[in-house]
């Protein structure tokens, strides 16, 4: 057989080789057979024009080894460049004979050729089969979600996926608090217990990669907690980063070179669980809806009546001499008002949320019902906007112990007949307001100061309380027409955190 048919043989069969280390191998035997050269290297550079690895052959035996190929064997050698869509993949040596020919060096280019073409052709398989097993990873994701996986089992299932897909020890699914500052939220994977953990602002890639919205692939020792190599890519819905997931190798291990897949899968990810949360929150939201629209009915309709047909009753007692009757229907009067009053109970049980929790709608009405005992009678109750969605948790504790303080400064001081409490978040959800308004005494005059140190003190905790929250409290009194209060914080300054 020719030299040449040998060297075509040989160029065809770079193409059964699956694998870059199986074809490397396959390039220096092929080159030290044909040339005759019993000594061979091919050392593969990386970005940095830097040594990466080598392979070399000696008596017959492939090595993989590190290190300068120049310094194996005799100090003559023939070189030739791999290129790679015309960058240079790394170069193949031979050493070791004793006289290299043109011929010799004719026969090295064509392999280093056919080398370049063939490394062409298994990097775009790889990153081919690469990106299937990511769109297959995202689309496991996606129907997972979709199919009701949710909560912090989603931030989990994303992590675990992302983990297992990437080849990587470690996995975290990174988002902001209420003010703002990331969290590890969860963690998949790995030696690091980092759940809860906050990223420091200053110099963290995370950081970084959370504001700028574009991923990051760093070396060794880049990300605290994270000593190998790891990949940073942000959770994008649309324009807006959501979060940040961060996947890493042990030491030692070889770094990302897929940070556009591990992006995109991100990014899907973050899409269905934002969808997912959307999805859950309108559920909820119809839930309470239809709960309202049943408490309205009852209380506007089912209530009025009744307290009607007891009045009616009570107006009939005038009317009749019998002593007997009376009794009975003043019998029947109580009955309607404990019917009236186990209605209102079941109003504020319709109030509570669809899990079994305690919304922030139940907390205020059961707030106003405690208070009904200490006054006498209940005080009219008005909810409006999305107040168990978007008022954040740490403001919670705040309008809550508002609203007690301004309702026992009725009971105490006030003599009200008639008390009304408001609680709304407006149309554009920017600002909360509570208002608790009665018809008593008022305030007492500026200079009567035998009766106003529990209300100034009373009133004062209300306005540090709002103004905690960069918000304020107005008093509004008339002297024997009674008080309004209106507590007031603004939303826009209060980052709700992400769920």
């Amino acid at each position: 057989m020719s030299t040449e048919q040998r060297v075509l043989d040989v160029v065809l069969s770079f193409a059964e080789d699956d694998t870059l280390p199986d074809l490397l191998r396959h390039v220096v035997e092929s080159a030290c057979d044909l040339i005759g050269a019993p000594y061979g290297a091919l050392a593969v550079i990386n970005g940095h024009k830097e040594l990466a690895e080598f392979t070399a052959q000696h008596d017959g035996q492939v090595q993989i080894t590190s290190g300068d190929p120049r310094s194996i064997g005799p100090a003559d050698f023939l070189g030739a460049p791999i290129k790679v869509q015309d960058e240079t993949f790394g170069n193949l040596f031979l050493s070791g004979k004793a006289e290299f020919t043109s011929q010799d060096r004719d026969i090295l280019t064509a392999l280093a050729t056919a080398a370049g073409s063939a490394v062409g052709h298994l990097d775009r398989y790889e990153r081919t089969r690469k990106r299937e097993v990511w769109l297959r990873a995202a689309a496991e994701v996606t129907t997972r979600l979709l199919l009701g996986t949710n909560g912090r089992d989603a931030l989990y299932l994303v992590a675990q996926t992302a983990r297992r897909t990437a080849g990587a020890d470690f996995a975290a699914v990174v988002l902001p608090d209420h003010n703002g500052d990331l969290v590890i939220e969860v963690t998949d994977g790995g030696r690091y217990d980092a759940e809860g953990m906050r990223v420091p602002k200053e110099g963290t890639v995370t950081y970084r990669v959370f504001e700028s919205g574009m991923g990051e692939c760093h070396d060794e020792g880049t990300v605290p907690t994270v000593p190998g190599p790891c990949a940073i890519v942000p959770l994008t819905v649309g324009e807006r980063t959501i979060g940040v997931l961060i996947v890493a190798r042990p030491e030692n291990e070889p770094s990302f070179d897929d940070p556009d897949l591990i992006e995109a899968f991100a990014a899907q990810a973050a899409l269905v669980l934002e969808f997912t949360r959307a999805r859950g929150d309108t559920e909820r939201l119809a839930v309470l809806e239809d709960r309202d629209r049943i408490a309205r009915d009852l209380h506007d309709l089912v209530i009025q009546r009744l307290f009607g047909l007891g009045l009616g009753l009570q107006g009939l007692t005038g009317m009749i001499a019998k002593p007997q009757v009376t009794e009975r229907i003043s019998g029947f009067v109580e009955e309607v008002d404990h019917t009236i009053r186990e209605i209102r109970r079941t109003i504020f049980s319709l109030q509570g949320p669809p899990s079994g929790g305690t919304s922030l709608r139940a907390q205020l009405l059961n707030a106003v019902h405690e208070s009904a005992r200490l006054l006498g009678f209940e005080p009219d109750v008005s909810l409006e906007g999305p107040l168990d969605t978007v008022v954040p948790d740490h403001v919670r504790p705040d309008l809550l112990a508002t609203l007690r303080e301004a309702l026992t400064n009725v009971v105490r001081h006030a003599r009200a007949e008639h008390v009304a409490v408001a609680v709304s978040v407006d149309r554009t959800v920017s600002s909360l307001e509570l208002m608790v308004k009665d018809d008593g005494r008022g305030l007492p005059l500026a200079d009567d100061s035998a009766g106003s140190p529990h209300h100034a003190g009373g009133l004062a905790n209300m306005a540090a309380r709002a103004r905690r929250h960069h918000g304020d409290c107005a008093v509004d009194s008339i002297p024997g027409a009674g008080v309004s209060i209106t507590w007031f914080v603004p939303l826009v300054l209060q980052e709700a955190r992400w769920r």
